[in-house]
């Protein structure tokens, strides 16, 4: 394990640089547009277009790093993400901020595929599941403690805005202090969606749920904890709680997974966030530790949803498929992530400012029926895929998967 952890330290730190102020930079967009009386429409857009950059991104930007070297490559996005951070503080302009989440959704997703291949080319079949397990603590860690660097200052100064871009450039240290060598790739399989939805049905539905939450998440409930609490420190406060509980249920529910039949456990959890997300909308906010335990709940059931989704589909896939499939996947969650932030605006304009987690509701109350169709249509597979947990970054990401790799090593 010290071996690993040696030989993925200079990336790993380059991603937590990286996450720590990108963790909470788009906390402070949605803040910083509330506060400007931006309507929710426009702030769920703006998350949208970041994960559509995001999306184009992670399916165009190997053949750039190849030509390139992965610490150039770094060193360019990172570089593209300080500016773009930069100039959000210097210009307050909706549309002008629209352009600039979609290059650092792109730049972001360039950031990703590099350290992820990084991390491939420095993993065996062996420990592999430890590198990735480290990737996970790094990504998680340096997003939940991201939220508190709003606590010094004020959102609609320069100061939280240079912050981000100095972590950015920071980011680019260590790795470029260490010799990367480029991973070499298998030629990927084709998979086509048809075939995808007719093998694992349930676990394309469960990513897109998940991109749908996940995405109005991120876009739109640091908008809400504002208008709820008028409190910075609170909104920095409850973001870590939904992030940091995300990383603390990531096991244990994934080890249910390993036990029940996963679409059982897909079921259960959509059913205990529709609990969650009533107890939110029904007690009373003030009782601050009651609060702050129920965003836990929600962020660790929310979280989990996309990973248990990941394995269940590759109980039905062939390990030659595994990339194919996931990457389809991946596409599953970011177009829900996309569509989601557009959509929970009407029901906050209907509802009021819960209307948020009556969105929550409403689309795990839609995606239960589906779901236990599927369980009772179709028998359950004997379960031979463990459980593993990864974020929502790029393709890369999904052969590092200890599943994915049978028959030798990577190198």
């Amino acid at each position: 394990m010290l071996q690993v952890i040696a030989e993925t330290f200079a990336p790993l730190l380059s991603l937590f640089l990286f996450i720590l102020g990108a963790g909470f930079f788009s906390t402070l967009l949605a803040l910083v547009m509330t506060l400007n009386g931006a309507s929710p429409i426009m702030i769920g857009a703006l998350t949208g277009v970041f994960y559509a950059g995001l999306v184009s991104g992670s399916f165009r930007i190997e053949r750039f790093i190849t030509r390139v070297g992965h610490i150039r490559a770094f060193s360019a996005f990172s570089s593209t993400l300080a500016i773009t951070c930069l100039l959000h503080g210097l210009f307050y302009n909706p549309w002008f901020w629209m352009v600039l989440r979609f290059i650092a959704g792109f730049a972001s997703a360039g950031l990703f595929v590099v350290i992820e291949s990084w991390l491939l080319c420095k993993s065996t079949t062996v420990n592999r599941g430890q590198v990735l397990a480290l990737y996970m603590i790094t990504f998680y860690a340096g997003q939940s403690l991201g939220q508190f660097f709003l606590n010094l200052g004020d959102p609609q100064t320069m100061l939280l805005f240079s912050i981000t871009s100095m972590l950015c450039s920071l980011s680019i240290i260590p790795l470029s202090m260490t010799h990367v060598r480029s991973p070499q790739y298998d030629e990927p399989s084709t998979l086509s969606f048809k075939k995808l939805i007719s093998i694992s049905a349930s676990g394309v539905l469960g990513c897109f749920i998940s991109g749908l939450i996940m995405g109005s998440t991120y876009g739109l409930m640091p908008s809400f904890l504002s208008q709820a609490f008028h409190s910075n420190a609170a909104v920095a406060k409850y973001m870590f709680a939904i992030i940091i509980g995300g990383m603390l249920l990531q096991y244990p529910v994934g080890k249910l997974s390993d036990i029940f039949e996963r679409r059982l456990v897909l079921i259960v959890i959509s059913s205990a966030a529709i609990l969650t997300s009533l107890a939110i909308l029904l007690i009373n906010h003030q009782i601050g530790w009651l609060f702050f335990l129920l965003m836990v709940c929600f962020g660790g059931l929310t979280f989990t949803l996309y990973p248990i989704s990941i394995t269940q589909a590759c109980e039905a896939l062939d390990t030659t498929d595994l990339v194919a499939g996931t990457q389809s996947l991946l596409l599953m969650y970011s177009i829900g992530a996309m569509v989601g932030p557009l959509i929970a605006p009407a029901f906050i304009e209907f509802f009021g400012e819960r209307g948020l987690f009556v969105y929550f509701i409403t689309v795990c109350a839609m995606a239960i029926p589906i779901l236990i169709l599927r369980k009772a249509q179709k028998p359950a597979l004997p379960q031979e895929e463990n459980f593993v947990s990864m974020p929502q970054t790029s393709p890369i990401l999904f052969e590092l998967d200890p599943r994915g790799e049978e028959n030798g090593e990577v190198n």
